[in-house]
């Protein structure tokens, strides 16, 4: 009775242990990573200019590796995604 015990217990760890493994990730990279020093803004800089474009609420996410930040805000009482790229312009995800 004991080695059932010990099989039964051994399968539910083996089990347990498969849901609770991390997934395996794919070894595919980017080109370059958010936090590359690609230009010398900073994320002060784009919610100042993100602001001053009539935006409120700003909320950062990630600086690209093509040195645009994006961020969350909201726009005229609406949720919206955009982005402050390079060129110094500040337009909504997507366009």
């Amino acid at each position: 009775m004991f080695w059932k015990t010990t099989l039964f217990a051994g399968s539910i760890a083996v089990v347990f242990g498969a849901f609770s493994a991390s997934p395996i990730v794919g070894s595919a990279q980017a080109a370059c990573w958010p936090s590359d020093p690609v230009n010398n803004t900073t994320a002060e800089d784009a919610t100042k200019a993100i602001e001053q474009a009539g935006y409120s609420q700003v909320r950062i996410l990630a600086k690209g590796c093509d040195s645009a930040w994006h961020a969350s805000a909201v726009f005229n009482g609406n949720p919206v995604f955009v982005v402050w790229n390079r060129e110094g312009q500040v337009v909504t995800e997507g366009d």
